[in-house]
Parts: C-alpha cells; sequence; structure tokens
C-alpha cells in the first residue's frame, strides 16, 4: 500500500476503474453492433431506461475479453452482479427500444422530398436534354462522389463483398443499371406522374418472376388484389391526354426489370459469406457502382456523337445556361442516391404493413407533386385510374402482409 492512502481506499478505487474500463468496453461493443439508420444511436436515453441493466448484461460479456488480467477478478464479479439484476428486470426487458417518432417522422419527409426533388429535377433535364442513356449514367456517376470520400473519411464502413457476393450482385447490378436507364426513358418520352402510375404495377410482375424463378407461390387471396392495380393502370392509361406507347412500354420495362432485380437479388444473395460490411446500405451501394459500370459504355454507344451537340443545344434554350443545367443534373443524381438512402433507414424502423403504407403514399405525393410543378392536367378518368391503382397496391401490400404470417 502506499503511505497515507488506507487499503479500503485503494480496493474502493480499483472497483471504480474497473467498472469504467467495462462501462466504457460495453459501450464500445454496442456501438460495433448497432445496425445503421436505426434510432437506437440516440443514447442520450440509454442510461435512464429500464432496459438499461439487461442491455449491459448482453453487451458486457464479449468486451471482457478485453479488460487487462489484473482487472479480471473485480470485472468478474462485477458481470455477476450485472447478470444478477438483468435477470430481476423481468421478461418485458427484453422488448426492443420504442421507435423515435420525431427521427422516424424527419427519415420520411426525408424519404418523400428527395424523391419528388429527383422526380423534378430528372425532367427539367429531361426536357431540354433528351439523351436518356447519357443522363441516366451522368446520374449513377453522382452517388462516387457521395460514397467514396465517406468511405475514405471512415464516415461509413468499406464494404467488401466476398467472391461469391461480388458475382451475384454483379449480376444483380445489370438488372439494376437497365431498369434505371428505362425509368429515365420513360420520364422523358411522357408525364411524371403517369408514369409512377404505370410503375405501381411493379408487385404484379414481381409475384409472377417469384413464382415462376424462385418457386414462391402465394396464395389466392393475394394473386386477387392485383386486379385493382391492373385495373387502374388501364383506366389511367386510357384518361391520360399525353398518352405514348414508347412511355408505357419504358415504364413496363422498368417494372419488369426492377421486378426481376429484386427477386434474384434475394435468390443471390441468401448464402451466409456476404463479406464485411454489406449491410443493405452498402449493398445497394456497390450495385448503384456497378450498374454504373453497365450503364456508361451504353450511354457512349448509343448516345457518344450526340452528346456535345445536344449539350450546346441545351444550355443554348431559353433560361438554361450550362452552370444551370450541370447544376439540375447533378441535383439529380444527388436526390436519387440519398432518397434511397433513407428508404433503408425507414426500412429498418418500421414493420413491412408500414413500410407499405409509406410506399403508396410516396407514389401518391410524387403524383400529386410532379403534376403541379409541371402544370400536367388529368382528366376524371385519369384521377379515377390512378386512384384505384394506388389502393390496389395498398391492398396488395395488406393482404400480402397477412398471409405471410400464416
Amino acid at each position: 500500500a502506499q503511505p497515507g492512502i488506507r487499503p479500503s481506499s485503494m480496493a474502493t478505487r480499483r472497483n471504480l476503474v474497473t467498472g469504467g474500463v467495462i462501462a466504457l468496453a460495453a459501450c464500445a461493443e454496442a456501438f460495433q453492433t448497432l445496425p445503421m439508420g436505426t434510432a437506437r444511436i440516440a443514447v442520450g436515453s440509454l442510461a435512464s431506461s429500464p432496459r438499461h441493466t439487461a442491455w449491459t448484461a448482453k453487451s458486457s460479456l464479449s468486451p471482457l475479453a478485453r479488460v487487462p488480467a489484473l482487472l479480471k477478478p473485480a470485472a468478474d464479479k462485477e458481470s455477476k452482479l450485472v447478470l444478477s439484476s438483468s435477470a430481476a428486470a423481468g421478461e418485458a426487458d427484453k422488448e426492443e427500444p420504442k421507435t423515435n417518432l420525431l427521427l422516424l417522422g424527419l427519415y420520411f419527409f426525408a424519404w418523400y422530398a428527395l424523391n419528388v426533388g429527383y422526380n423534378i429535377t430528372n425532367k427539367q433535364v429531361l426536357n431540354v436534354f433528351p439523351l436518356y442513356a447519357t443522363a441516366a449514367s451522368a446520374q449513377l456517376l453522382v452517388a462516387w462522389l457521395w460514397l467514396v470520400p465517406q468511405w475514405l473519411a471512415g464516415i461509413r464502413p468499406k464494404p467488401s463483398p466476398s467472391k461469391g457476393n461480388m458475382a451475384a450482385l454483379q449480376k444483380v447490378s445489370v438488372l439494376h443499371g437497365l431498369g434505371h436507364l428505362v425509368t429515365v426513358m420513360s420520364m422523358g418520352l411522357g408525364a411524371v406522374s403517369f408514369v409512377h402510375v404505370v410503375k405501381a404495377a411493379e408487385p404484379v410482375f414481381a409475384a409472377i418472376l417469384s413464382a415462376i424463378f424462385a418457386g414462391s407461390v402465394m396464395a389466392a387471396p393475394v394473386y386477387a388484389s392485383l386486379i385493382p392495380v391492373c385495373a387502374g393502370v388501364a383506366i389511367a392509361s386510357a384518361g391520360e391526354l399525353s398518352f405514348t406507347w414508347g412511355c408505357f412500354s419504358a415504364a413496363m420495362m422498368s417494372n419488369l426489370l426492377f421486378a426481376s432485380r429484386a427477386v434474384f437479388s434475394k435468390m443471390a444473395m441468401s448464402g451466409d459469406d456476404q463479406g464485411e460490411n454489406m449491410d443493405a446500405a452498402n449493398t445497394f451501394a456497390v450495385v448503384t457502382m456497378l450498374a454504373t459500370i453497365v450503364c456508361v459504355p451504353i450511354a457512349l454507344l448509343l448516345e457518344g456523337p450526340k452528346i456535345l451537340p445536344a449539350w450546346a443545344a441545351a444550355t443554348a434554350a431559353k433560361g438554361m445556361t450550362a452552370q444551370k443545367l450541370s447544376t439540375t443534373l447533378f441535383l439529380s443524381g444527388l436526390y436519387l442516391y440519398t432518397y434511397n438512402e433513407f428508404a433503408f433507414k425507414v426500412l429498418g424502423m418500421v414493420s413491412p404493413v408500414a413500410q407499405a403504407v409509406g410506399n403508396t403514399v410516396k407514389r401518391v405525393v410524387i403524383l400529386v407533386a410532379t403534376s403541379i410543378a409541371f402544370a400536367t392536367p388529368m382528366t376524371p378518368i385519369g384521377i379515377t385510374g390512378s386512384a384505384i391503382a394506388m389502393g390496389g397496391v395498398l391492398v396488395y401490400s395488406l393482404v400480402q402482409q397477412a398471409y405471410a404470417k400464416k
């Protein structure tokens, strides 16, 4: 013992140091295992939460391995105390923390606002620069400018897919890239609001492809709930004043490609070895970057000689400059990627039913916002068909979830 310090004081200090090390180690372990984009990041309420004791018991076991050997006797004693107190906490402590409604509301708002921003800026670019493959490729390239600096700065973990996962993602990225390309084409050939009504039929393609390629056959009422979707799209098409077969066909091809992407990505990424840091957000990041490699050669092949003349004609249009066109094109790409990021955040915080409702509301918001922004007239027949299609998608999602639980 040191002079002037009683043994009991040294024991107290040693216990304090031990407790501090355990707490820091537990916090470090918790932050390493928290899923990205969930409300659990708000740790301000953790210490006062009634679940704090049980949480400590679960997360303190692994960090003990990093506590120096000198402190292990006291640490073992501490862990026993924590475990005993967690047992007294009861079964209620096993529940997940309550969702932060304010944070969820902000995520929903960002998801919708960025989605509307993308649809408006994308159409503004296509109105003066009608090279669809070039515009689509440029938007995907913006994702590189958004992601690479974050990975280099350590803001988000670098993805490292396994060899098998990378092979699967390369196939998925082809569908993703081509799907984005024809979606941009459809928006250039027709009204954005009409494109989103047609794209409401994507679940029809997904249901058919899942049955054919994945052997996933759903109950008859689930398939029956798709009938209003098809009817709504047909009615809206009949009432669309600016209807063109090119726009309709491109939007339908987009449905086919994106539904195929969803089915085949689920089949391809069902293995255990996905690699490191391959959560949903980073998986989408890798797919987007690979899709860029698919789309850029297609754009150069189809539109390469036309790019400079089309750019000169666009910047010569009334009210348009090279800086304004470049900025609008960049923003459309940024909005495209970031609204998908927030979609993943929302997905991590809500139930599938709530997500289905959110997706339906999102399409309604986009339809209304773009109709107002571009002064797109809608006939009573078009409005009726759009309402039936959107309502049908919601009913299908709810029925599908209900039967999935059985």
